[in-house]
């Protein structure tokens, strides 16, 4: 934050408090006569004063509650749902969670209509492991709605004591499940890394801090082995810092622009380029990007730079849609969040509530009607944690009789969705299990077959998919 606005809005809320002491002591009138440069402050003070004046239980109500009450209101009239009031409790909680620790269920969420979406599942915790996706809105927490919370109040609900449960209601498709979650400590890598044969699979949970450093010790490594091809893993993966993106997009392109930035600032008209001296992937190497509905933000950034430049392709559905950038400013112990700029992709495209569409567009079978109808009940019934509780490292006949069993009873969940769910919920318990699944993910399959098979070829510096035209599934 820029010394200027700090002070600005330090003086705005100073200039408030020392108005609040002054105006219980002057009448109706008065205040009506007073606006301290915009027409507006006199409606608020005499609100203000009213409510000093006349209200039955106004000995009981602080000056800093009415005042932060204001500017909360102030902040939910733009209608933006990234722009929001942070509390002291929300400011803690937001440090807290930046460290990357922290006692919850793992799901970036956002306001959407009247109740909390899920952004994004966080890899490796307990939402993730138990099938939570982008999109899912949350209806109630413990059986209490969430119909018009606010992300923070949504949030507080979630989080808690390591090892408690939680009970989360969430409509999918227009059905609604129940799930149990096992609340965890949320400490997530946010760069993970492997060779697939001789491709090079790069994962990046999410761009905090320090991920920049991560990645370029992952791409050290895949180019030392010689990699023909690098698959890069957006998907479910919710943003995060505007500096690190532009950093990583750096290692891939050693020329062009990588994002544009527009706000209503001069300091927030931005754009930013690539630099030969920064780049560590070999630039005939070819790219394939994953993306779904829960890549966000800064994810988009990767994605978009990657899709204009023709540095490389993208494999999967189309991304969440968020083109803002946000900043955080203090109030003394509290402060707010606001949306201060849009961000634009190389070719100058906002894709804010559009989203970027891949270059191969390969989505998971839809359930039928039915199968909603079992799965909702193997959330509810817990089917598959029992079936894991009682043989831990199930055999291929043990699952089989188990589907059969299900059959039986009346599950109309496929083999193959059921056979995903036990192989998710058994890859969870297993710290040494590998970091991708090919039997499972025909997004990746997808990715490791066109890069084998030399279908992402490169002409004068862009790359360009040469294999047969692929229909979404």
């Amino acid at each position: 934050m820029k010394r200027n606005e700090r002070f600005l809005w330090i003086g705005v809320v100073s200039l408030l408090l020392v108005f609040s002491v002054f105006v219980v002591v002057v009448n109706s009138a008065a205040a009506a006569s007073l606006n301290f440069g915009f027409p507006g402050m006199q409606k608020f003070m005499n609100v203000y004063n009213s409510i000093k004046s006349e209200f039955v239980d106004a000995d009981k109500v602080e000056d800093n509650v009415l005042i932060n009450g204001a500017i909360k209101g102030m902040l939910q009239a733009l209608k933006d749902p990234y722009t929001e009031y942070l509390s002291v409790e929300d400011m803690s909680e937001m440090n807290q969670t930046s460290t990357g620790t922290f006692g919850g269920v793992g799901m970036i969420i956002s306001e959407k209509d009247d109740y909390i979406s899920v952004v994004s599942p966080i890899e490796d915790t307990p939402a993730f492991r138990k099938g939570m996706k982008s999109g899912d809105m949350l209806i109630s927490v413990d059986g209490e709605s969430l119909r018009g919370a606010k992300v923070s109040e949504a949030a507080k609900k979630l989080k808690g004591e390591p090892g408690t449960t939680v009970k989360v209601e969430f409509m999918r498709d227009s059905v609604k499940y129940e799930v149990e979650l096992i609340r965890a400590v949320i400490d997530v890598p946010t760069v993970k890394y492997t060779m697939i044969g001789d491709l090079g699979y790069l994962r990046i949970t999410q761009f905090s801090g320090t991920t920049d450093k991560h990645v370029k010790e992952a791409l050290e490594f895949i180019r030392d082995k010689k990699a023909k091809g690098l698959i890069v893993d957006l998907r479910m993966n919710p943003g995060g810092l505007l500096g690190s993106v532009i950093k990583i997009v750096d290692y891939f392109q050693d020329t062009g622009t990588i994002v544009s930035t527009k706000g209503r600032k001069l300091s927030q008209q931005d754009e930013y380029t690539a630099s030969k001296f920064t780049t560590i992937v070999p630039q005939d190497t070819p790219i394939v990007v994953l993306i779904d509905n829960g890549s966000a933000s800064a994810s988009e950034i990767f994605s978009g730079a990657i899709k204009d430049l023709k540095r490389g392709i993208l494999i999967g559905e189309k991304s969440y849609g968020k083109g803002s950038v946000q900043t955080i400013q203090q109030l003394g112990d509290d402060g707010f969040k606001i949306t201060i700029a849009k961000y634009y992709t190389p070719s100058g495209i906002c894709i804010h509530g559009i989203g970027i569409m891949p270059d191969i567009e390969i989505k998971e079978p839809e359930l039928t009607d039915d199968e909603k109808d079992s799965l909702r009940k193997i959330y509810k019934d817990k089917v598959i944690d029992n079936f894991i509780k009682a043989n831990p490292k199930p055999t291929d006949a043990q699952i089989t009789a188990f589907i059969n069993e299900k059959k039986a009873k009346g599950n109309n969940l496929s083999d193959y969705n059921m056979r995903k769910l036990i192989k998710g919920s058994v890859t969870a318990l297993d710290s040494k299990a590998p970091i991708f699944d090919l039997e499972y993910d025909m997004q990746l399959s997808k990715a490791v077959d066109i890069l084998n098979k030399n279908e992402v070829k490169i002409k004068d510096g862009k790359f360009y998919y040469t294999g047969a035209p692929v229909k979404a599934k």
